[in-house]
């Protein structure tokens, strides 16, 4: 029972030169995560959601409208909570309050923008700190205090880590969440009490109120209760006896404590919309004209989305339904080699008596199934990252007690190689792609949407152009930004027609999943293929593409024309738009 100890510095004892320097090494990694987190959400511009995001609280709070469409847009109101409370400190009282206050942030002058855009991130920041700290709590608990500086090192230089936590989005929101929750629910586990079961209500609750996929965690902690109620020794201790009253009085546990959980979490979501169930007639299909609570709606509203599927990329061609290998795919080449070769290695490893595998396996099959084989909307592999600090848990604890000289050997050879990939594509996290693909530089032709281009980098294109003397240039933008914010000279690409001069187009957009003026239309077949036959001659964060296309009638001089290539004027004196 060594791992169920209080530290020794809570008990008003010194700590050991263990301890220490293992607090030391945990505060280094936490102010370097922190300290990247940060900066790459004050570079990086906004993403599509993420003005609603941060408009959508303000309204809530003004007007205690949460309506699952009108507001909320389908979505339950953690993210948004936490996206607008920073901007509580803000004098906001010139701007209307309504849906569309995201959009008034986004495009106003005062507040800036980039004070707002900075602001909204940083309860983020925080949860996605606050991660590093539970999985190291958990991992040390179960393995000692190398398992959880390890574990800690996993999630802090894990690109995907990176790359959602530092956006005001429901993504790094639930992933944290689920690890809370399935860390409470352990220590529970371990020395079961009324506080800890309810402190793992609460935890769900709150991952409810992140995003519907949270909804996975009750099945889970189900399967879980269930295990134990029925002896299955990794998770109940010592086999019990297996008499058919026995049996159903371990049942009836089970179902009471999983009652128990979901009542407290039914609590939490009441009040995270606002002290009610936010009841409201359905819109349209089976649930029409029926009073329902928002959450209900939404949750309908998704599946009936998932049913219909939308539009995917995958090397060099668009599918109307996402195949199941789109997202295992991506996870194979957005996870470094260096943690799929740790995970490997852990796998590999003789099974030993103590340690999470068993326990973490339950949550970790379950969600990797339901994501990989039957979601049918896979706009990104940040649909999986609740997955991530679960394998950074299991890696940890199954290498860091090890004792082999290979496998310590390695571990460390992993572990500098991750630091190293981390580290080379620092802000561009976004764009992380493996070793397996040859990096980012042509992941444009295989994944696209938020796997690469979620519209963050038009301040990268605005420094990039602005090294090149500022020149005027065409722009598809995959995002709601205004260029011209960022000083660009731009005149927005509005349809398919071939031009000349200097172009810069979202990845996503070239791909032809968007239309360039409507996201929610399929662009024509072969729209930009008079861009994917030519090579660009930079690429802005990865993310945007930038073309240089020579004027027959003109050369290839420095200057070229802003124009297409009809019969028009040419543009002198182009305004930035």
């Amino acid at each position: 029972m060594r791992s169920l100890r209080r530290p020794r510095w809570l008990d008003g004892r010194p700590p050991t030169r263990g301890a220490a320097a293992g607090l030391v090494g945990l505060l280094v990694l936490l102010v370097l995560f922190g300290a990247r987190l940060v900066y790459t959400g004050h570079q990086q511009s906004f993403t599509p959601d993420e003005p609603h995001n941060a408009g959508t609280a303000l309204y809530l709070w003004e007007s205690g409208d949460y309506h699952f469409a009108r507001s909320l847009r389908f979505h339950p109101p953690l993210p948004f909570h936490l996206a607008g409370l920073p901007l509580l400190a803000l004098d906001l009282a010139h701007l209307e309050p309504s849906p569309t206050l995201g959009t008034q942030l986004t495009h106003g002058t005062e507040p800036p923008p980039d004070l707002v855009r900075l602001l909204t991130r940083m309860p983020f920041v925080a949860l996605a700190c606050w991660g590093a700290v539970l999985i190291f709590l958990w991992a040390r608990e179960a393995a000692g205090l190398s398992a959880g500086l390890l574990a800690t090192f996993l999630y802090t230089f894990s690109p995907m880590i990176l790359a959602n936590g530092s956006l005001a989005h429901s993504d790094i929101t639930v992933t944290v969440l689920y690890l809370q929750t399935l860390y409470a629910f352990w220590r529970w586990h371990r020395a079961p009490a009324p506080a800890r079961l309810a402190l793992c209500g609460l935890s769900l609750g709150l991952a409810l109120l992140a995003k519907l996929s949270g909804l996975l965690l009750l099945p889970m902690l189900g399967a879980l209760l269930l295990a134990t109620a029925l002896g299955w020794r990794p998770l109940a201790g010592p086999e019990r006896s297996r008499d058919v009253a026995a049996v159903a009085a371990r049942l009836g546990w089970a179902a009471s404590r999983w009652t128990a959980l979901a009542a407290i979490a039914v609590g939490v979501v009441w009040l995270g919309y606002g002290g009610s169930f936010a009841l409201a007639e359905g819109l349209n299909g089976p649930l029409e004209g029926r009073t329902l609570p928002g959450y209900v709606h939404a949750l309908f509203v998704d599946l009936v989305a998932n049913e219909r599927g939308r539009a995917v990329f995958f090397f060099g061609q668009i599918y109307e339904k996402s195949p199941w290998y789109v997202l295992p795919t991506a996870f194979a080449l957005k996870t470094p080699l260096a943690v799929l070769g740790l995970l490997a290695l852990a796998i590999a490893l003789p099974r030993r008596e103590k340690g999470l595998g068993l326990f973490l396996g339950i949550p970790t099959l379950f969600y990797a199934l339901v994501a990989f084989f039957w979601l049918r909307v896979p706009l990104g592999l940040r649909y999986v990252l609740p997955l991530y600090p679960l394998l950074h848990l299991y890696i940890a604890t199954r290498l860091a007690p090890v004792h082999s000289m290979a496998a310590r050997a390695a571990l460390v050879a992993g572990c500098a190689w991750l630091a190293g990939s981390s580290l080379w594509i620092h802000p561009h996290y976004l764009a992380y792609f493996n070793e397996l693909l040859g990096g980012p530089r042509h992941a444009y032709r295989q994944l696209v949407d938020s796997n690469l281009d979620w519209g963050q980098d038009l301040g990268t294109l605005a420094d990039h152009l602005e090294k090149r003397g500022n020149p005027p240039v065409w722009l598809a933008y995959f995002g709601f930004e205004k260029p011209a914010r960022y000083g660009l000279r731009a005149v927005q690409l509005r349809s398919c027609e071939p031009v000349t001069g200097l172009v810069a187009i979202s990845a996503t957009l070239l791909q032809g999943i968007y239309s360039p003026t409507n996201p929610f239309q399929r662009a024509p077949d072969g729209c930009f293929d008079w861009l994917l036959e030519r090579e660009p001659v930079a690429q802005p964060g990865y993310s945007i593409l930038v073309y240089e296309i020579a004027d027959p009638e003109r050369g290839s001089g420095s200057e070229r024309s802003l124009v297409p290539r009809a019969s028009q004027p040419r543009l002198e004196g182009l305004e930035a738009r």
